[in-house]
């Protein structure tokens, strides 16, 4: 995440309901269901915004679009020379066979995975604030303001493992 005019191209806006992936170089899987943390959150326009018409369904689409097989359909339908200069085509996704079972299968997808999605999402949240919290104490740490030399790290109860001095 970074704040919008720190995007210096023009911006498609997001809902908590989209389901973004990477126009850039196909060939490398980049797909993201974005958490929308903010009241106006908005991507590049090197993103594909999907946005599923009935939202209640999104985990199955998300779970479409992130598939081997629509991944093979964009990279056949790629621009570009090799390399990086590869694009994957809006419109041509559109032309994707997208599975159809009934709304009944897609209920009990959606029941089974939107559970999942919603553990990502939270997953991705704290691995991004120990990151930030990574990235200020680490200075601190290797400069000498802060001094851990004294901390005692509790072992868990029950643990199996011990700590190795």
């Amino acid at each position: 995440m970074e704040p919008a005019n720190e995007i210096k191209s023009n911006k498609y806006i997001v809902t908590r309901n989209s389901i973004l992936i990477s126009k850039l170089n196909p060939s490398i899987k980049r797909f993201w269901l974005p958490a929308c943390l903010t009241d106006h959150p908005v991507c590049s326009t090197e993103f594909i915004v999907f946005e599923p018409t009935r939202p209640e369904n999104k985990s199955f689409y998300a779970a479409a679009i992130s598939s081997n097989n629509f991944q093979n359909y964009l990279m056949a339908h790629v621009t570009g020379s090799t390399g990086s200069r590869q694009r994957a085509q809006p419109k041509s996704t559109l032309d994707f066979p997208m599975p159809n079972p009934s709304e009944s299968a897609i209920h009990k997808f959606c029941s089974f995975a939107d559970p999942i999605y919603a553990q990502m999402e939270c997953c991705a949240r704290e691995s991004a604030n120990l990151e930030r919290l990574r990235d200020t104490l680490l200075p601190k740490l290797m400069s000498g303001e802060i001094d851990v030399s004294k901390v005692e790290v509790p072992t868990p109860p029950n643990s199996h493992l011990a700590l190795v001095a």
